[in-house]
């Protein structure tokens, strides 16, 4: 099994490179990061030229921007795992001593790692948001499972790359919860409470703020994104039979 994970990875960034749309979306948490770097100079300059303070909306653009890489790299191993069930690959490894379970397990761990810490990278380089220490860990768990719901997402209802390419975007839509949370001053905004998005940006605004809501957040987010994930891996299980 050691030796099969190296293949995987090897694999993985023959998928990456020769899909530019793949290429593509891994240079989005690089720009992000540059952006988010940027955004007080922007702030800033903004101000300066057209009057207007773009810093009372600074938690919520860093959080929004910080959500985005779990989508891209949920979305860059759906379309990974669509390919390699196209070539069939999928059914090959199952009969190693990796079997379909290793598999699935390596093939969700990389966005995890990935987004988790990409965003405590944003976090802490850029200090603009200013998370409890005790409420970052549950909050990069939740980011982490997006991922998981991303590319499970793909491979749950996508039969090949380019239905995948369509639920791609559409899985970008559940991220409008975030500004839900952030600007809709109302009770309506809870409608986008059952998009996973919506409990991160919660407990990032809660957090922030000092409330002891946060817990609240982070229990009901944790069975939102789990909820999610059972869904999904159940219609993948279901489709591989």
């Amino acid at each position: 099994m050691r030796k099969l994970i190296p293949t995987l990875v090897l694999g993985d960034a023959r998928s990456i490179l020769r899909e530019s749309t793949l290429v593509l979306a891994l240079f989005g948490p690089i720009a992000i990061f540059g952006l988010l770097l940027s955004l007080p100079f922007i702030e800033q300059l903004i101000q300066d030229r057209l009057d207007f303070d773009l810093g009372v909306y600074r938690l919520f653009i860093a959080c929004f921007l910080s959500l985005i890489p779990s989508m891209l790299f949920g979305m860059v191993y759906g379309f990974i795992m669509l390919d390699e069930r196209d070539e069939d690959i999928i059914s090959f490894i199952s009969i190693t001593p990796m079997q379909k379970k290793g598999y699935l397990t390596y093939k969700l761990q990389i966005p995890m790692f990935l987004s988790s810490g990409l965003f405590l990278l944003y976090i802490y380089s850029s200090s603009l948001i200013n998370l409890a220490p005790l409420h970052t860990p549950f909050v990069v768990i939740m980011i982490a499972l997006e991922a998981v719901i991303g590319t499970l997402f793909l491979v749950a209802f996508a039969d090949n790359k380019v239905e995948g390419l369509a639920f791609g975007k559409l899985m970008g839509l559940m991220y409008l919860s975030v500004p839900a949370v952030f600007l809709w001053d109302s009770p309506w905004h809870w409608l986008t409470a059952w998009l996973p998005p919506f409990w991160v940006a919660k407990a990032v605004l809660h957090s922030s703020q000092g409330s002891s809501m946060v817990w609240g957040d982070v229990a009901f987010g944790l069975l939102v994104h789990f909820g999610f994930i059972q869904l999904f891996l159940r219609i993948f299980l279901n489709r591989q039979k």
